[in-house]
């Protein structure tokens, strides 16, 4: 990526955290005019259009960032993100699917399971849980846990 094309993309950046939607992704065409290539931009501007409430444009841009580095962390996280946001979960699953297998870590695993618990798949939600906390334990996991059992204990109940 040339300096031109870091410097416009930072600078997108900056009006995305200003609210500044349309403006980021006028700067993030210009650069993908200049390079159609760049992952960092497509990504960058599906994180703007998303900001902007524009769901479904945000997944274009994140699917072309993907299809030109499918290993790409911050656009598979992205998409499942949306994904999630927008209730389409059989697709939000399978984007984590993809993030973990691309080297997704403890923070994609906690996503994963709220897909999960969103789908009312409560135990394997509960297993990512313990690998997230089995790879970093955290106060936060460990809550999250906590929570989903008595969830899980409560439905039990239910059903008896």
């Amino acid at each position: 990526m040339i300096v031109k094309e870091k410097v416009l993309i930072h600078k997108g950046m900056d009006k995305v955290r200003q609210g500044l939607y349309d403006e980021a992704i006028e700067i993030y065409d210009r650069v993908l005019a200049m390079n159609p290539e760049n992952t960092h931009a497509w990504n960058n501007r599906g994180v703007a259009l998303f900001s902007a409430n524009r769901s479904e444009e945000s997944l274009e841009c994140y699917n072309r960032s993907i299809e030109i580095d499918p290993k790409n962390l911050d656009a598979l996280r992205n998409r499942g993100y949306v994904l999630r946001s927008m209730g389409r979960m059989d697709e939000a699953m399978k984007a984590y699917e993809q993030v973990m297998m691309a080297g997704g870590d403890e923070t994609d695993l906690e996503s994963m399971a709220i897909v999960l618990v969103g789908t009312g798949m409560l135990a394997e939600a509960l297993d990512c849980l313990n690998q997230a906390m089995s790879i970093n334990p955290t106060e936060r996991i460990e809550k999250e846990i906590v929570a989903l059992m008595f969830t899980i204990e409560q439905r039990e109940k239910e059903q008896r």
